[in-house]
């Protein structure tokens, strides 16, 4: 028992049992508090700024992967044109594809 405990004591060993709270503490299982390093969700006028940014070509491009049931590669193409997050780039995907489904009714 001693033996573990001088292994558990050595500066190298605490050290990283001390990185690895501190790590848990700033990611917090997931966790979001107040105070939290991440960012605050874009505005809709931000959301729809970064819709601008899209081009006739991109949309056509993403148009091609709805039509061929690829949604989530339509959603990625979306990410890397806008910088939008995940969650509001797979709202805009469904609006686009609603947009699309009554024009084609």
């Amino acid at each position: 028992m001693e033996d573990y405990l001088d292994k558990i004591l050595h500066p190298e060993v605490l050290f990283t049992l001390f990185g690895v709270f501190v790590l848990g503490q700033i990611t917090a299982g997931g966790r979001r508090k107040a105070g939290s390093l991440s960012p605050t969700p874009p505005t809709p006028e931000e959301i729809k700024a970064a819709l601008k940014k899209v081009t006739l070509s991109k949309w056509m491009e993403i148009d091609a992967e709805l039509d061929a049931r690829k949604k989530i590669q339509a959603i990625k193409l979306l990410r890397e044109v806008t910088g939008l997050g995940l969650k509001d780039s797979k709202e805009a995907i469904e609006a686009r594809q609603r947009q699309r489904d009554m024009r084609h009714h």
